[in-house]
């Protein structure tokens, strides 16, 4: 029996997270850039703006509330309680764990695989999978996938996939669409960092009165870096002799140069690769026009362009997990709603209209219910009266 069916059959038993026998994450082979970096979902992450774009979406959306509702024969939703597996998905993970890691596999590798526990048919847990070790194939027509090359079915192992090419099966990667942009960043964070750690950044020349041989010359510029390279020494006095003069050079335009490229592949990253707002990254997007009046429009904008197409592909995959005709969503009223003045004019006009009762505003703020709260009121004051 394979390591993944022994799993498999294990019955009653809560899943508990990390699968050594399956091998540790591994990066994926990824590939040399024109800038000379190797980029793979692993070395992504060293690239501050990728590691802060994945953690702003994955953290945003793992962190929201999750509900399940069922669908009345009216078509009215009414709450129910979650399973067990979705509100502890392993025995080490609960769900905010869990979506963090799939939404992390979603945003770098453009794929989420889990590895799902049954007994009896009943669903007990899933395992996140590093997406590396899978790949999805098409046999005899039908979707399965290929686990450190053991195959497996849909039904053991379950995919969610991001942006697909038409006619694959397989998510297009993020980290390797924008691989050319993100190794351009990854040298320029490199040039940063041998710039500061290696180099003297003397920023100017120093020159004699008198001609000075190659041993002089190489003793003289070995002393000076001896004194001034790293961060502890680069700001002590220079003292000189025999007619030396420092002459400063400023910030030569191959500095001012990579300042720029560091700042518009940020810009670049956060705003074409992960959809983000630059302003949210505190990144400067110089020249734009792109504004918000609040931070109700700011969130908007969040939940809407950034946040939806994550959200809306791990609900779709929780509910078909589910008996008809329930189905989860995220609650992200909270990232929606304004400040609180503006809140209670809205519900007072909804009230006041008789398309909202109390209890719904209440709910909305997570009060607790009023007696006789979900009906209308019949007699309310008039806009910006008083009650009588």
């Amino acid at each position: 029996m394979t390591v993944l069916g022994s799993i498999l059959n294990r019955s009653g038993e809560r899943p508990s997270a990390g699968l050594p026998a399956w091998g540790d994450w591994t990066p994926s082979s990824g590939g040399t850039t024109w800038a000379g970096q190797n980029v793979s979902v692993s070395s992504s992450v060293q690239l501050l703006t990728v590691y802060g774009c994945a953690r702003f979406i994955a953290d945003g959306i793992s962190t929201l509330p999750i509900d399940d509702f069922r669908r009345r024969p009216d078509g009215s939703p009414e709450e129910v309680r979650p399973p067990q597996w979705l509100e502890e998905p392993t025995s080490e993970l609960d769900f905010t764990a869990w979506a963090g890691q799939k939404l992390l596999s979603l945003l770098l590798d453009g794929n989420a695989y889990s590895l799902m526990h049954r007994a009896g048919g009943s669903l007990l847990g899933m395992e996140p999978l590093d997406p590396a070790l899978c790949e999805p194939d098409r046999q005899n027509g039908r979707k399965t996938i290929l686990v450190n090359g053991e195959r497996h079915s849909t039904f053991q192992v379950a995919h969610i996939p991001g942006l697909m090419w038409p006619g694959s099966v397989k998510g297009l990667s993020p980290v390797e669409a924008a691989r050319q942009t993100i190794g351009q960043g990854m040298s320029a964070q490199e040039y940063g960092a041998r710039f500061f750690g290696q180099g003297a950044a003397l920023s100017g020349v120093i020159e004699t009165s008198g001609d000075l041989n190659d041993t002089q010359a190489k003793v003289m510029a070995k002393a000076w870096k001896r004194a001034h390279s790293g961060p502890n020494n680069a700001n002590l006095p220079g003292v000189l002799s025999g007619g030396a003069v420092w002459k400063p050079t400023g910030v030569t335009n191959e500095q001012s140069q990579f300042l720029e490229t560091r700042k518009f592949t940020a810009s670049e990253i956060a705003a074409q690769m992960f959809l983000i707002d630059p302003a949210e990254m505190g990144l400067p997007v110089d020249g734009s026009s792109l504004t918000y009046a609040n931070l109700e429009q700011r969130n908007a904008r969040k939940v809407q362009v950034t946040f939806l197409p994550w959200i809306t592909r791990l609900e779709n995959f929780l509910s078909y997990l589910l008996p008809r005709p329930q189905y989860v969503k995220f609650n992200v009223n909270g990232l929606l709603r304004g400040d609180m003045k503006t809140r209670f004019e809205s519900y007072a006009i909804g009230i006041r209209n008789q398309f909202m009762v109390p209890n719904e505003a209440r709910d909305f703020e997570d009060w607790m219910p009023l007696d006789g709260g979900d009906v209308p009121p019949t007699e309310l004051p008039a806009a910006g009266g008083t009650p009588t």
